[in-house]
């Protein structure tokens, strides 16, 4: 691959996303170390620290949308810089909660940060997504794929880094020195980051029929929705039970964490990779290739009994490998195959709809990583960790049907429109063509639709 002949703004763009997703990585993986020691310090449950966790993803998930339609009014920039500063505040004030000693008080202060932080992580993201698709029009999974690696690799480096300061300085240093650096990068990009204006003025009628339901009514835009809700899924529930798992092997704890940083890595280094394929080649089979290694994953990182395979050390390694690989995939791939869709299908290509695709994004990541660990601790004290890999293989198996389904379909669509061109068939009364795009020549194709 080339390197992109884009202009400085551009480029300027690009290194404000990367370093913020960066950071918002190691804080994000700051606190699952650190936060579960610290309550149960201060007598708190771990249904009430779990809580903790779980409020954060739930109030994305609400916010998101709403965030989402208001954000051309409250601005790209402004929401960004506004986001992250909101993110950077409240990961410093998480840092001062061991100095509450009441329980009761420390629950509720923690509930409180989770949700601001909440809320400013859902425009940051919002508008994160959103700059992408305005500034990098011709190679949207390209660089969505470079900003989701730029994540990744903080989830990383976030434990390890988070684990150096807390020697140094205990509890509250890591979510200062973090937290911190979110807030200069926050003033960085108000900098950086270009005034952007809605290409595409609509008047306030027009406006109103494009919103999330009209969108999710599109086959594509449904996917790529499905797509991330199941990758989501498989990314919370390794969270809550992988651990448990591993104990049968009698690992160390620096062994337990090389599992989750084996499935960082392979889930954030090749997504530059799953971007290129994406605007080159289909997202939808992107979106098919890493359901399918998803699915596999979580098939053989039990494994799931009737297979004749017995649980290793290297088939774990193997399984978790290939479920970052198909994590990865999937939430690059989706982005752009929803909003290329959404586009295709006659919304405006506009902040306005870029925007909204951003916001269905965002909300259907926090759905997924709320019902995954929910569903996936439920069904490991129910039918054992085996078994309970079988609900996020489910997902993953409907995504890849419907992925392949739609590739055939495009695969038709195409073979019928030459055939139309050259004059082999003619229209049928009652039928109609609805636009869809060829990713290898950027030209209109016509997907079939019988009325």
């Amino acid at each position: 691959m080339m390197l992109p002949s884009w202009t400085t703004e551009q480029w300027m763009v690009l290194i404000t996303l990367t370093m913020t997703h960066l950071c918002n990585g190691m804080c994000v993986s700051l606190q699952a170390p650190f936060y579960p020691a610290e309550a149960t310090k201060k007598g708190a449950s771990a249904t009430e620290y779990g809580l903790v966790f779980g409020i954060f993803e739930l109030t994305v998930f609400i916010v998101s949308p709403i965030i989402g339609k208001y954000l051309p009014r409250i601005g790209i920039g402004r929401a960004f810089s506004g986001g992250i500063s909101i993110t950077g505040t409240m990961c410093v004030a998480f840092g001062f909660l061991n100095r509450v000693n009441n329980g009761k008080i420390f629950i509720g202060l923690s509930f409180v940060i989770r949700i601001m932080e909440a809320f400013g992580n859902s425009a940051f993201l919002s508008s994160s997504f959103t700059l992408v698709a305005q500034m990098f029009p011709h190679t949207v999974s390209t660089v969505f794929g470079v900003v989701e690696m730029s994540f990744g690799v903080g989830m990383i480096l976030g434990p390890t880094v988070g684990g150096a300061l807390f020697q140094l300085g205990g509890f509250t240093l890591p979510f200062v020195v973090l937290g911190g650096i979110l807030l200069v990068q926050a003033a960085f990009s108000t900098k950086t980051l270009p005034h952007l204006k809605d290409s595409t003025s609509t008047d306030p009628n027009q406006t109103t029929s494009y919103g999330i339901l009209q969108a999710l009514k599109i086959p594509s835009v449904m996917l790529a929705t499905s797509s991330v809700f199941s990758a989501s899924i498989a990314v919370g529930a390794l969270q809550a039970t992988l651990e448990r798992h591993l104990a049968q092997l009698h690992l160390s704890p620096i062994n337990v964490g090389m599992f989750f940083m084996l499935y960082g890595g392979s889930y954030a280094l090749l997504n530059p990779l799953w971007g290129w394929v994406a605007d080159n080649i289909s997202s939808k089979l992107v979106i098919m290739i890493g359901s399918f290694l998803l699915g596999l994953g979580y098939l053989l990182v039990g494994p799931v009994p009737g297979l004749g395979i017995q649980s290793s050390y290297s088939l774990c390694i193997v399984s978790v490998v290939l479920v970052g690989l198909g994590v990865g995939a999937q939430l690059v791939a989706a982005f752009s195959e929803a909003q290329a869709s959404a586009v295709a299908s006659g919304f405006p290509d506009s902040i306005t709809t870029y925007a909204l695709v951003s916001s269905i994004w965002t909300s259907a990541f926090a759905l997924g990583a709320f019902v995954g660990p929910t569903a996936a601790g439920t069904l490991y004290d129910v039918v054992g960790f085996e078994w309970s890999t079988m609900f996020t293989v489910g997902w993953n198996v409907a995504v890849f049907i419907a992925a392949l389904n739609g590739l055939l379909a495009v695969g038709f669509i195409k073979f019928n429109s030459n055939a139309r061109r050259q004059g082999m068939y003619s229209t049928l009364d009652g039928d109609s063509w609805n636009k869809e795009v060829d990713k290898l020549t950027g030209k209109a194709v016509y997907s079939y639709q019988s009325v």
